[in-house]
C-alpha cells in the first residue's frame, strides 16, 4: 500500500471520531482557567438558582426543603400570569418599535449615504454607552405634567392644559425602552445590510423589480437573520430591565422584574423569587427560539460577495417625485437622532437651569449645580466608590479576557466556539436573573454585600466584553509573526510581550474602555449587589426615588461627556482603519 493510500485509509478511519478527538482536545490542561471560570459564575450562579426555586421559604428564610409550590402558585397565579404578559408585551413592543426605527435608518445609512457613514453609524451606537439612568430621567422630565412634551403641546395650541398622560403609564415605559433597544436593533441591522451584494440589488431593478419588490425579495430575506439578533438583544434588555418601569412607569408600568426584584427586597421571599426569574428565562428562551426559527435563512454570503459601494442618482437627474421622496427620506433620517439625542440635551440643559424644580419654563443659567458637586460628599463619595469598582473589574477583565481570547485562538473546533459562548452567557441573560444567580452564588459563597461581592458581579460581564473585542483582533493576526518568535528561541512571555501585545493593543485598550464605562453605569445588577456604600447609579436611583437634587444633573452631564470622549477613543483604537477614513 503506498504513503498516500495509508494516509487515505487513516484519515477515513478517524473521521467517524471527530467528536472524540474534540472531547479530548477540550480536556487539555492549558484550558482548565476557562472551565474553572464557567464553573464558578456561569454554571454555579445557575445552577444555585434552579435548586432555591424548587425550596420554600420561612420567616425570610430559604427552608432546604424541596416543593413544587413555587411553581405551583406562580401558574395558579392569574396576577403572575397577567404581569408576566404585560412583561413580554411591553418588552415585544419596545423591540419591534425599536426595530421600526432603526432598520430603514440603518438601510438608508448603508445603501444611500455616500460620504459620512462611519460617523453617521456610530452616533447611533453611542447613546448606548451614556448614562441608563441618565436617559430614563430625561424621559421622566420630557414627559411629566409640566415637562418639555407638554409645554410642546400647549405651545402648539393642542392642549387647553397640561396632560398627565403621558408619565407613569405603560406608554411611558414603552417609549424609553425603544429608545433604549434602538442602538442594539441598529448595530445588528447594519452588520447585515452591510453584506447585502449590491450586485444583487442591481440585478433585481435590471430586471423590473420595484424598490418595494426587490427589498421584500433581495434585502429582508438576506438581512432578517442578522437583523433577529438585534431584536433578540433588544427583547431581553428590557424583559430584564425593572428600574425603568419603576421610573417612568409608576404603579401602571410594574412588570415581572419589579416583583422579582421586590422578593429579593422586602418581601424576602428568595425561593418565590428564584421560581419567577426561572419561569422568565423559560419564557424568554421560548420566544427567542420561535423568532430565530421564523427568521431563518438558507444559504451564507460569503466574503466574496461583500464590498459593491452603494451608487446614488445625481441630484440633477431625478424627477420631482424623486427629489421629494429623497428629502423626505433625509427628514426622517433625522428622527431616530432626535429620539436618541434630544434626552441628553434636555438633561445638559437642566443642569444649567436656575430652578431646583425639573419644569419647564427654565428660570435662567447658573453654573451653582456644578459648583454644589464639590459640596455633595454622599454623591462624591458614591463616585469614586463606582470609579474604584470599574477600575478594578476592568483591570481583571482585561487580564483574564485576554487570556481566554489566546486559549481561545489556539482551540480549533467546534466545542471552541460553544464554550465560548458559554463564557458569554452573563451578557444575554436579563438583568434581573444576572442579579439574582449572582446574589445566590456570592450569599452561598459567605461573601457580604459590599465592594467584594460588587467587583465579582461587575467582572463576571465586563470580562466578555474585553474576551469579544480582543478575540476579533485576534483573529485577524498572522500567526506566523508568534511562531516565527518562538522559532528563534524566543520564549512565550518575550513573544507575547514583543510580538503579539503590540499587535492586538487597540483592541486591549479599546475593551477595557468600553468595559470601564459599562462597570461605572451598571445599575440592574449592582442593585443586589451592593451593601451600605452605593455606586453611583445606585445613589441616583435611591435620590430619585426619595428626593431629588439637580446637582445629579450636573453629574450625569459630566459622566455623559467623559463616556462620549471615552467611547470615541475606544472605537478609534478598536476600529482604526474605519476612524482613519472618516477623518
Amino acid at each position: 500500500m503506498t504513503k498516500a493510500a495509508l494516509d487515505g485509509a487513516i484519515q477515513t478511519r478517524i473521521q467517524p471520531h471527530r467528536p472524540l478527538l474534540d472531547l479530548a482536545s477540550m480536556l487539555k490542561p492549558g484550558r482548565v482557567p476557562i472551565y474553572g471560570w464557567l464553573a464558578l459564575f456561569v454554571f454555579l450562579p445557575n445552577i444555585l438558582l434552579v435548586v432555591t426555586s424548587f425550596m420554600r421559604s420561612s420567616g425570610g428564610a430559604v427552608v432546604y426543603t424541596p416543593t413544587l409550590s413555587n411553581y405551583a402558585s406562580i401558574v395558579v397565579s392569574s396576577t403572575v400570569q397577567m404581569l408576566a404578559l404585560k412583561t413580554i408585551a411591553i418588552a415585544a413592543s419596545s423591540a419591534l418599535l425599536a426595530t421600526a426605527v432603526a432598520y430603514p435608518l440603518a438601510y438608508y445609512i448603508s445603501k444611500c449615504l455616500v460620504r459620512g457613514k462611519t460617523i453617521a453609524a456610530l452616533m447611533i451606537v453611542i447613546p448606548l454607552w451614556i448614562s441608563l439612568l441618565m436617559r430614563i430621567f430625561a424621559w421622566r422630565i420630557i414627559l411629566g405634567e409640566h415637562g418639555v412634551l407638554n409645554a410642546l403641546l400647549l405651545d402648539m395650541g393642542l392642549i387647553s392644559k397640561p396632560s398627565a398622560l403621558f408619565l407613569y403609564t405603560p406608554f411611558a415605559v414603552v417609549l424609553t425602552m425603544t429608545s433604549m433597544a434602538v442602538p442594539y436593533v441598529f448595530v445588528a441591522a447594519y452588520a447585515a445590510i452591510e453584506r447585502v451584494p449590491g450586485s444583487l440589488i442591481e440585478a433585481a431593478r435590471d430586471n423590473g423589480a420595484s424598490s418595494l419588490r426587490t427589498f421584500t425579495t433581495v434585502v429582508w430575506p438576506v438581512t432578517r437573520q442578522g437583523t433577529a439578533i438585534g431584536v433578540a438583544l433588544a427583547f431581553l434588555m428590557a424583559i430584564g430591565d425593572y428600574v425603568t418601569p419603576a421610573m417612568v412607569g409608576g404603579i401602571n408600568g410594574t412588570t415581572l422584574g419589579m416583583v422579582i426584584s421586590s422578593q429579593f427586597g422586602m418581601a424576602g421571599n428568595w425561593p418565590l423569587g428564584a421560581a419567577m426569574a426561572i419561569y422568565v428565562l423559560m419564557l424568554v428562551i421560548a420566544i427567542l427560539a420561535l423568532l430565530f426559527a421564523l427568521t431563518r435563512s438558507k444559504g451564507v454570503l460569503t466574503e466574496v460577495d461583500v464590498g459593491a459601494p452603494p451608487r446614488v442618482a445625481e441630484w440633477a437627474t431625478l424627477t420631482a417625485g424623486q427629489k421629494l421622496a429623497r428629502i423626505a427620506a433625509r427628514i426622517i433620517f433625522v428622527g431616530p437622532y432626535l429620539l436618541l439625542y434630544a434626552p441628553l440635551a434636555v438633561i445638559t440643559t437642566f443642569s444649567f437651569n436656575d430652578s431646583s424644580v425639573q419644569s419647564l419654563p427654565l428660570k435662567g443659567f447658573t453654573l451653582r449645580w456644578y459648583v454644589d458637586l464639590a459640596s455633595n460628599e454622599p454623591l462624591l463619595q458614591s463616585l469614586w466608590f463606582s470609579v474604584e469598582l470599574a477600575f478594578a473589574a476592568t483591570v481583571l477583565g482585561v487580564i483574564v479576557g485576554t487570556a481566554f481570547a489566546f486559549l481561545f485562538a489556539h482551540w480549533q473546533g467546534r466545542a471552541s466556539s460553544v464554550t465560548e459562548n458559554l463564557v458569554a452567557l452573563p451578557l444575554a441573560v436579563p438583568g434581573v436573573v444576572l442579579g439574582i444567580s449572582l446574589v445566590m452564588a456570592t450569599s452561598a459563597a459567605g461573601i457580604a454585600p459590599g465592594m467584594v461581592r460588587l467587583l465579582i458581579g461587575h467582572v463576571v460581564f465586563v470580562m466578555p466584553v474585553v474576551l469579544l473585542v480582543v478575540s476579533t483582533r485576534l483573529r485577524r493576526v498572522d500567526p506566523s509573526f508568534a511562531l516565527a518568535s518562538r522559532d528563534l528561541g524566543a520564549g512565550w512571555w518575550a513573544t507575547f510581550w514583543r510580538i503579539q501585545l503590540p499587535m492586538i493593543r487597540g483592541a486591549v485598550v479599546g475593551g477595557a474602555l468600553l468595559g470601564f464605562t459599562m462597570s461605572v453605569d451598571e445599575v440592574v445588577v449592582s442593585l443586589f449587589l451592593c451593601g451600605a456604600d452605593p455606586t453611583l447609579p445606585v445613589f441616583v436611583w435611591n435620590q430619585t426615588r426619595f428626593g431629588f437634587t439637580p446637582s445629579v444633573n450636573a453629574i450625569f452631564t459630566c459622566i455623559g461627556a467623559i463616556s462620549l470622549g471615552l467611547i470615541l477613543f475606544a472605537q478609534s483604537l478598536i476600529n482604526p482603519l474605519s476612524a482613519r477614513k472618516t477623518a
